[in-house]
């Protein structure tokens, strides 16, 4: 546990501290710019994870070596945290103002049927692996099979405080696999994208979901992504890196947690093809 801002220069100096790259080097987003990407569907560093698991079931994740960003190794009787946070798009020419989120992936639901009107009830026969309390968890639609619809989509969740909740909202059409499909909810932009499924007046997160139902056919495959975020940072300039460093920049390193799965979520204001390099720095306090 940090106590103080010295103890984040003291990990590093004493050389218990983990550095780590990210790789993506082929983002697919012609055409759909203004949609966040999930870039575990993406191949690179670290490697694709297609979120293959039964139909609905809640499968959990746990990250080891190049399965999500690899944090470094736990010592005993301390506390990891992220100290560093770099990304940059080397491929792409003009201003930018991509955002892009750090996020502990804590399990999913996959092959949710867009296609069904039909409620579709999930297997919550395994739970959250971390955050068990659901406190901070959200919910990401990614698009697994290529939706051809924007249509009405009612979740009905667990909150943290053990209530059950029902969010309807749209979901935008997603080309391409990886696309984030909550609409933005303005007026204008419904091919647009905001990351996460809105909660409950009251609700801090999400423990778990109970079920989901289309009011009309949106063709394709979703999954139900359960996620923690626990950074987020623009590029406002290309081929120029944007940085945060905790302690100067943010107040206090977040914390990450024993087997957490990390990966990465960008919004892509262009269309074309893109890259996405990024540099963390862990500690050990």
């Amino acid at each position: 546990m940090i106590r103080a801002f010295g103890e984040i220069g003291k990990a590093i100096e004493s050389g218990s501290c983990h550095y780590q790259y990210v790789n993506k080097p082929t983002i697919a987003t012609t055409g759909v710019a203004g949609q966040f990407y999930d870039l575990n569907q993406v191949s690179g560093v670290p490697r694709y994870n297609a979120f293959v698991g039964s139909q609905a079931a809640f499968t959990p994740l746990n990250g080891s070596g190049n399965s999500g960003i690899y944090v470094g190794p736990f010592e005993t009787g301390k506390t990891k945290h992220l100290a560093r946070f770099q990304v940059h798009n080397p491929n792409t020419s003009g201003v930018l103002n991509d955002q892009v989120y750090l996020n502990d992936y804590l399990g999913f639901y996959p092959l949710i049927d867009c296609d069904s009107v039909d409620l579709q009830e999930m297997d919550n026969t395994l739970s959250l692996p971390r955050y068990t309390d659901g406190k901070g968890v959200r919910i990401v639609l990614v698009v697994q099979a290529p939706t051809t619809n924007a249509a009405d989509l009612t979740i009905t969740f667990i909150d943290d405080t053990n209530t059950e909740r029902s969010i309807t909202r749209t979901i935008c059409t997603g080309g391409v696999i990886g696309s984030c499909v909550t609409t933005a909810g303005l007026t204008g932009l419904v091919s647009s994208s905001t990351l996460f499924w809105p909660l409950a007046n009251g609700s801090l997160g999400v423990k778990s979901i109970k079920s989901v139902q289309f009011a009309s056919a949106a063709g394709g495959f979703i999954c139900l992504a359960l996620v923690k975020p626990l950074a987020d940072i623009h590029m406002y300039e290309a081929s120029v890196a944007s940085e945060k460093i905790y302690g100067i920049n943010n107040i206090m390193p977040v914390e990450i947690f024993p087997n957490a799965y990390l990966n990465l979520m960008l919004l892509r204001t262009g269309t074309a093809n893109a890259t996405l390099r990024a540099e963390l720095l862990f500690i050990n306090t």
